[in-house]
């Protein structure tokens, strides 16, 4: 297998050849074969799983390239190198550049910013000809500011709605980890628990809108992915897109880039 980094137009499947993109992330390892036009197929696995990307990939045609965001560590890395084996394919493992696909980086080291948020901020320019808040819902919820000429601003980091619950329950008497329903005014503790924990993330996201909006004198757009999105999104008081997975779009946007 040869691994290297690849810079294409969008025209250089044309005729044939599929990509292959993967989001390996903290919990699950997310994919999806694209035609260069549209998604062919896609899939996840728990990163627990050790054979259900074996099983799943078994059956798909050879891809062309491949273009993986890991943030899940060497080992998430090494297995997926021994999946790959199979296809005598160019691999692409992304990291955060200071500028790419007309998104403009300024983190203080913009490789230190995750690649997960970096190949998202790329999906939503692709889609956003103004700025947008950028949400993943996922183990961890990151909240990212895009400005309107493609500046990446700067953006939060929290623990995802179940990390933070099983981080009361651990150092909290009394709290477990089951159930709850939201209220604004909760008169159980399971309730209150799912409540705060909720209000707390959306929190975060309408202050960075508001912080966004002041900037640029404009509302942004907010795009949310991730398994939490929904939950999230039903609890905003400002409008948001559900996107289905803006890691696996920006990859797609980066390979073709």
């Amino acid at each position: 297998m040869r691994s290297q980094t690849f810079y294409g137009g969008r025209n250089q499947l044309a005729g044939g050849g599929v990509i292959l993109a993967v989001d390996a992330g903290n919990s699950r390892v997310k994919w999806g074969m694209h035609d260069c036009l549209a998604w062919r197929r896609k899939g996840w696995a728990a990163n627990a799983d050790s054979t259900a990307l074996e099983r799943d990939w078994s059956i798909l045609e050879t891809p062309a390239k491949i273009v993986i965001s890991n943030v899940a560590g060497d080992a998430m890395r090494r297995r997926l190198e021994q999946a790959f084996s199979r296809w005598a394919a160019k691999t692409c493992w992304i990291t955060s550049l200071p500028e790419q696909c007309g998104v403009y980086n300024r983190y203080d080291n913009p490789v230190q910013l995750g690649c997960d948020r970096w190949a998202a901020l790329i999906a939503a320019r692709r889609r956003c000809a103004g700025g947008c808040v950028v949400v993943n819902a996922g183990t961890a919820v990151t909240v990212d500011a895009l400005a309107d000429d493609g500046v990446f601003l700067g953006g939060m980091i929290l623990p995802g709605l179940a990390p933070m619950r099983h981080a009361l329950a651990l150092h909290t008497a009394k709290l477990t980890v089951a159930g709850g329903c939201f209220s604004l005014f909760p008169t159980n503790t399971a309730d209150a628990l799912h409540s705060g924990i909720l209000s707390a993330t959306a929190g975060a996201v309408e202050k960075m809108v508001v912080a966004l909006t002041e900037k640029q004198g404009k509302a942004p757009l907010c795009l949310i992915s991730g398994g939490d999105a929904g939950l999230v999104r039903d609890r905003l008081s400002v409008e948001a897109t559900i996107v289905d997975n803006l890691v696996l779009d920006g990859l797609i946007e980066i390979a073709l880039g």
